[in-house]
Formats: C-alpha cells, structure tokens, sequence
C-alpha cells in the first residue's frame, strides 16, 4: 500500500482545477437550468483500490500520474492486492481490517460483482449532476451496461477499455511468402488465409489462425450471452449462434490433423505463449493487453508484428467484439464524495483520455483527438492501430450473475471440439450438464446482495 502525497496547492492552481472538466458538461457559464459547477474541492485523502495485483508503478502509468499533477491538493492512496488472494478475499480482509476504499474500479463482471457481493455499491446519480459529469460523450455500448446491471442507478464510470484485435507475425507471413491479412476480412477469409500458413516447417508446426476461448467467448462478436440471466440458465446448448462462433472460432481454423495433435499434446488452443514466444502462431485474434504490459512486452520487441481489424461475420459487417470497460465508482464508504466525483469527473475529460491513449489503452471517449493520440507513448508507437477503431463495438448482453461459473467450462468446450475429441453437440450437451452444475455451486456459495 503507497501514498502519492502533495503541498498544498497555489491558489492558482486550485483555480486552474475548476475547469478540469470543462470539455465534457462543466463549463464556466453553464445554463440556468444546470447546478452550478462545485468550488474547487478542499485537501482530501483519496483510496484507490482495484483488486489489482499489479505494483504501484503500473497503476501509476495506467491512472495516476496525471492525476497527482492535476489535483497536488489531495493525497491518493493506492490500495496493491496480494498475488497469492481472489479478489473477493482480499476484498473482505481489508473491509475487516476497517481500511476505506474511497474509489473502486475493475473491468465488467468483477466490478459489479465485487461491490454488490460486499454490499458497497453507492449510487452517484445525484452526484453526477451537481458536478456536471456528461456521460453521453462517452462510449455508449460500456453506459448501457452500466444502467443494465445497476437497475437504471449510476454505480460506475467506464474510463478505459480492451478490445479485440487481430494481431499477425510478419515474420511467418515473410517466411512463407504469403500477402499481409488485410481490414475489413471475414472470418471466412481470416480461415482461408490461416490455412495458407499452417504447415510444418523444419520440424515446427505453424498455427495458422486462433483466438482465447475464454475471452473471446466473453466478448463474442454476436452478443450471445452465457447465461440466460432469467432463468439462470446455461445457453450454449439452446442458442445456436454458439455453435456458429465456435465453428468459426475453433473448428475451422484448427482442423488440420497436425495441428489437432499438438492440441492434444499441449492441452490448450494456441495463445499468447504461441503468438509472443515460440512465434509459430501467425494470426492471432486477442485483446489490446499482448502489447501493455509489462511482462510480455520485451517478448514483443522480438519480432516484426502488425495488427488489423478483427476478422467480422458477413451478416454482421462493421461489428467487433464487445468491449470489457474498466468502470470506476464510488462506494458508499467514500470519505469526500465530491472530491472524489470532480476526480472521476476529470478521469473522462479530453485531457484524460487523450493521456489514456497515449500508454495504449482503449479510451472510453473516443474523439478524432483520441484516435489521434492513441499508442504515441507505448514501446510500438508506429502499429496500424487505426483498425482499433474503425468498427463499431458489439451490443454487450446483460450480464448474468453466474457468467464467471460458466465462463471456464464454455472455454474447455471449446478445447475439446478444437481437438477432435468430442463432436459439438456431445461437448454442447455435456457443457450444459455441467455449466448448471456450477451454477447451482455459485448459488449455494454466493452472498446475497
């Protein structure tokens, strides 16, 4: 646990402060109709907690170095979780030990998740309109979402984002003399082209083509949900769109036999280790995180890669995947709500935002001046990541409360279909059986909200 501590600040700084949020709803002659903006907040101790497990350096270069400089006036505090503890644990020990959290933040799923199973969620509606916080400017899928799982209330701030792109190694491509993947792709295509590129070579069998299970499942480009959030229900043996996206995702581009035995072998579907270490994977459909951080990016250095727009269904032209928005709330332990408000306020302004693309991660305002700035200050600031942004983000699902029960055994589904061992709808129906055993496991270990 660190502090970042500052002076006092200048009386003009703290005048300078007042027009942090100028750009998105806080200007300095709002309408009459509009509250007036707040005074600049006083001196206040601000705790940050994420169930990270990431060091204080890394939350500083995500979040909080332009935070420090904007607001000298207040201390924050940022709150690093033990490695070795679930969120959910480490969570309750320091709610135990009385430490306060003033801000909480996370990605979708955990974050609301977290909040209600502890009962901190605090609803900061009103908040959001003493100080002027315009929520339209942002990315509006991540509002949805929002509005969705806190039953119309504001319990979060969406403020970054991950996406899914599709990555590929020059290198291999070179090697074999095969044409760069190229914008705007089916998945038909991205396959075709896969299996251009899936030989075995020296003694070494390239993977063409391959993506997460879990992740992508989570994010899927046609917005299925896992769980049928009514009747607390797996879907992956009812709706049939899971068997189109693992036929796209996990059959066809995997059905070469050498590949399928090195499946077996391995026990997984070719991934990061693939892509960024032993590089005999070519294309590989993954999120913005292969390139931020830490320790994969020296790994990346290595060799000639380059990124295009994630491959698209033809019936659904112009759509990603959906996003995983990092939302950033209030908890109804937070010591000085409006200081804390005109900081989150500040974190979705122009100057923000623009900071946040710099270091590489997904603004959740995505202006021409975002787009703009995006990836300037990563290690790889010369990419294509202009196909970040060229499709417009899948609709994101109400997300049901037993999604992360499921989420593990849909990705071993996905393995086991990938290898030849079990034809889709054996591995759909025993998925089923036990995706609901999970969830009824989840229930009995759950805490009401």
């Amino acid at each position: 646990m660190k502090t970042k501590r500052f002076h006092m600040a200048s009386v003009v700084s703290l005048l300078l402060l007042a027009a942090c949020g100028k750009s998105d709803g806080g200007g300095a002659n709002p309408p009459s109709s509009e509250p007036s903006a707040p005074a600049p907040a006083a001196p206040a101790e601000i705790v940050f907690y994420g169930g990270s497990a990431q060091p204080q350096d890394f939350f500083d270069r995500q979040y909080g170095e332009l935070l420090y400089k904007k607001f000298p006036q207040h201390t924050f505090k940022y709150i690093q979780m033990p490695a070795s503890m679930s969120i959910q644990e480490a969570t309750t020990k320091l709610l135990t030990e009385g430490q306060r959290i003033d801000i909480f933040y996370n990605n979708i799923g955990i974050f609301e998740n977290t909040l209600f199973s502890l009962g901190l969620q605090y609803d900061m509606t009103d908040l959001m309109k003493k100080h002027n916080v315009d929520l339209s400017r942002l990315e509006q899928e991540s509002i949805k979402a929002m509005k969705q799982f806190s039953a119309g209330k504001t319990y979060g701030i969406p403020v970054s984002d991950m996406k899914f792109i599709l990555f590929y190694n020059k290198d291999i491509f070179d090697k074999f003399g095969v044409a760069y993947p190229k914008d705007g792709m089916t998945w038909d295509e991205a396959i075709a082209l896969g299996k251009k590129l899936t030989r075995i070579e020296d003694g070494k069998q390239y993977v063409g083509l391959s993506t997460s299970p879990s992740q992508f499942i989570a994010q899927n480009q046609l917005s299925v949900p896992m769980v049928d959030n009514a009747k607390d229900m797996p879907t992956i043996n009812t709706n049939p769109a899971w068997r189109r996206l693992f036929d796209a995702l996990f059959v066809q581009p995997l059905q070469d036999t050498g590949v399928r035995n090195k499946l077996l072998e391995l026990k997984s579907i070719p991934g990061n280790d693939a892509f960024v270490t032993k590089q005999d994977l070519a294309m590989y459909a993954y999120n913005i995180a292969i390139y931020i951080s830490p320790s994969l990016i020296p790994a990346m250095q290595k060799f000639n890669w380059d990124m295009v727009t994630i491959p698209v269904f033809p019936d659904a032209p112009g759509v990603g995947t959906q996003t995983t928005p990092f939302y950033f709330g209030l908890t109804n332990m937070t010591k000085d709500k409006d200081a804390a408000t005109e900081v989150l306020k500040f974190m979705i302004s122009d100057e923000y935002q623009s900071w946040v693309a710099r270091r590489g991660f997904i603004p959740t305002l995505t202006t021409d001046e975002t787009k703009k700035e995006y990836g300037k200050e990563t290690a790889f600031p010369d990419k294509h990541y202009e196909a970040l942004f060229k499709y417009k983000n899948a609709a994101i699902p109400p997300f049901a409360d037993y999604t992360f029960a499921v989420n593990s055994v849909y990705a071993g589904t996905a393995l086991s279909v990938a290898n030849g061992t079990q034809d889709m709808n054996t591995a759909f129906r025993e998925a089923e059986e036990l995706a609901l055993k999970r969830i009824e496991e989840a229930k009995r270990n759950r805490t009401t909200k």
